[in-house]
């Protein structure tokens, strides 16, 4: 759904400022300010509505119900848009328990709801650490950052759903073998060596992995074995063939590392 900022010219007066009005209402000023962060490139009004709100916020003073100050100041560190989803429910969570009105009923909810997620993840990233730790890459090559844990995280922020296990996880491994590998691009492999790794990921063939040095069979083997594991899960469970799309994809990184 496509909305055209113009609807935000009703907030302006006729000299093209906002409305001095607008600062009477706070809730209404900060999801004004919220929304200015969802602007595109050209969306002026947008611009100017950050600008606006940002000020007024910032000046907010005198008799203000203590958990909307609570916010305003959060929204002021970094707005709602840029935030991780979970984190944010964490947030909220215990900023809404300290509010007098607070619905306990509710309140246990959200914390029963936050707790069995959060021990899913963990057990997701007991998983993760097993299989890490079983492919040997992070002992194998120590020139290689070993970042199992934010590649987990950073899935978490995109898709934290308990019903997406196996997106968080495929992504995760995926992440993590990207990363080594560019390791292997930018720090470790010699430029002949590059060139055969990449002739190898484009061929998409184990029959050539006697052609790479020791280390970069390990990190090919990793990643076939790894990406047609997840194209065999897809095919299972959602009778689609996916390693046409998969190997394009891995095919294409190479040529972006390489340049």
């Amino acid at each position: 759904m496509v909305i055209v900022t113009d609807v935000f010219q009703k907030f302006k007066d006729h000299d093209g400022n906002f409305k001095q009005w607008l600062c009477e209402d706070v809730k209404g000023l900060l999801s004004l300010y919220e929304a200015s962060h969802l602007a595109f490139d050209g969306e002026n009004i947008l611009d100017e509505a950050k600008v606006f709100t940002t000020k007024h916020l910032k000046g907010i003073k005198g008799n203000i119900d203590t958990t909307l100050m609570q916010q305003i100041k959060h929204a002021l560190e970094l707005p709602f848009h840029h935030r991780m989803l979970r984190l944010e429910a964490r947030w909220y969570i215990q900023a809404y328990s300290e509010r007098k009105d607070a619905n306990h009923l509710l309140l246990e909810l959200a914390k029963l709801d936050f707790n069995m997620v959060q021990s899913k993840l963990q057990r997701e990233l007991q998983q993760m650490s097993r299989w890490w730790e079983d492919i040997g890459l992070a002992n194998k090559l120590s020139f290689a950052r070993d970042r199992l844990m934010e590649c987990f995280f950073w899935t978490v922020g995109m898709v934290f759903e308990p019903q997406f296990s196996s997106c968080r996880k495929g992504l995760t491994k995926v992440t993590t073998l990207i990363t080594t590998i560019d390791d292997v691009y930018d720090v470790y492999g010699s430029l002949d060596e590059l060139e055969l790794f990449t002739a190898a990921v484009e061929r998409w063939d184990t029959n050539v992995v006697e052609t790479l040095p020791d280390y970069m069979k390990l990190c090919f083997l990793a990643l076939y074995n790894t990406v047609n594991e997840m194209a065999y899960d897809a095919l299972k469970q959602h009778g689609v063939n996916i390693i046409p799309y998969l190997t394009r994809a891995v095919c294409l990184y190479p040529h972006i590392t390489y340049m």
